[in-house]
Formats: structure tokens, sequence, C-alpha cells
């Protein structure tokens, strides 16, 4: 177990109470505090953070005994993570202040390069769906979309689906493995047409088919999908661009070398 501690012995009074101990490693409440955030899953979370640090302490412990952190591996390894730690201390102390800007032209230039990093793996569609609770309901709104009530404006009035009922009910493009029933209800139907309502998991959707996608083609730029990515990659570009900029100028500014000779293999 983990043992039972009294509150106000010890150093405790400095450090405040402890929830564990491993040896002479202690976990306070403070910290469990700041590691887990309160929410309805606090109480488990904080035990299973507990019982995660316990073992990575015992493991420790154990490991110290074996006097693991005394052999040259180990000790290669620990100074080049402190180094890394230092490096990126540095780095983001020195880009601090520094936001990376990407132009739309940015964007569009790299999707224009690199088209075949957005080709579709699989086909897909791309639909819209009203979600409603009951079958009475989507069969009387099928009838009145059918009579040509707006879709859109019947998302926005009825479907109980919250991450969707303020963008016209988009579900936006998906595989047949991704959302099986839709896709199934969708098959055969054509872009713009009412699929066959759908019933999963109590729910009932009413689902509006706007693109199909084959196997091979290339997504939008529009899709929010390809943005987010294009947007990542022209971030970790810029940012390695500022990191060459900066070592350049270190070159000049420190000494050293590079032996060509003893670069082959021997």
């Amino acid at each position: 177990g983990l043992g039972v501690f009294v509150p106000g012995c010890g150093t405790e009074r400095d450090e405040g109470p402890v929830v564990a101990r491993v040896g002479d490693a202690k976990l306070t409440v403070a910290q469990l505090d700041n590691q887990v955030a309160d929410s309805e899953m606090a109480g488990e979370q904080r035990r299973l953070y507990v019982d995660s640090w316990v073992r990575r302490e015992l493991l420790y412990h154990e490991a110290l005994a074996r006097e693991m952190d005394r052999t040259p591996r180990v000790r290669q390894m620990v100074e080049q993570a402190r180094r890394d730690l230092v490096i990126a201390a540095f780095v983001d102390d020195r880009f601090n202040d520094s936001q990376i800007d990407v132009s739309e032209s940015d964007v569009e230039q790299y999707y224009h390069l690199h088209t075949d990093d957005f080709r579709r793996a699989d086909a897909e569609i791309r639909a819209q769906h009203i979600l409603l609770g009951s079958r009475r309901d989507a069969t009387a709104l099928r009838s009145e979309l059918q009579r040509g009530a707006v879709f859109e404006e019947k998302v926005r009035e009825l479907s109980i689906d919250r991450e969707t009922n303020t963008v016209g009910g988009d579900l936006g493009y998906f595989t047949a493995d991704e959302h099986a029933e839709i896709w199934e209800a969708c098959d055969g139907t054509s872009a713009g047409q009412l699929c066959r309502n759908v019933s999963v998991d109590g729910g009932y959707h009413i689902v509006r088919l706007t693109d199909r996608r084959e196997a091979g083609s290339v997504r939008d730029l529009a899709e929010p999908s390809v943005r987010e990515k294009i947007l990542e990659a022209l971030v970790r570009e810029k940012h390695r661009q500022r990191i060459d900029e900066l070592v350049t100028s270190l070159r000049a500014k420190h000494a050293w070398s590079v032996d060509e000779t003893r670069l082959a293999t021997q």
C-alpha cells in the first residue's frame, strides 16, 4: 500500500501534507493538485497519477540501488538530455517574443507544391445531417424537406447535435469506415439529394449528400484538415529557418572546426 502519514510531522510543515512516499522521495498534496486539474474525473485521475508516481519512483530507486546512473551509457544519455533541455530553453527564450507569420500566399504555394500529400487514399463522401430524438420526428421532417423546407434552417431549428447544428449539419468528408451507417444510407444517392434516414445509438439522422470524391482525388485547400496540415508544416519550416539563421550567426561568433579527413569510415 501507499502507507498512512500524519500531516504536520517533520518537514511537512514546510512542504504541506504528503500523499505518497517512496524512500526519501515525497509527493505532496500541493504537487498533486498542480498536476491534476479539477474536473468530474479528478478523483480517478488523482489516483492514477499517484499510482504512476509510485511506480516511477520504485523503478528509479531500484535503478539507483543497482548504480545504473553510474554506467557510461546512462551518464552520456543524461548529459545529452541536459544539453537538449538547455538548448530548448535558450531557443524558447530567444524567440519568445517573435511570432511566426504565415501568409495566405505561403499557404497556397505550399498546397500547389505538395499536391500529392493531399490525395485521398480512399473514396469519400461529404454530407449534412439533422439529428433528432425520435423516428416520428424524423419522418415528419423528411416530408417537410421533400416539400421544399430549407435544410440548413431545419438544422439550426431542430438538430440536437451540438457539434454541427451551427454549421449547417456539415459532417465534412468521411470514408466508409468512419461513418459506415451514413455511408450505406447514401449509397446510390446523387449530390444534393436526401439519403435514407439512419438510426444510430437511439438517434435518428436525416442526411443529405453534398459531394462524392474518388480515391486519388486531391483534397480542396478550403478543407479545414488541409489548411491545418499546411499551417503546421509552414510553422515548423519557418522555425527551422530561424534556427538555421541563428546557427549561421553563431558560426561567426564561436570557434569551431570539422576535420574532414576523419569523417570517412575507417
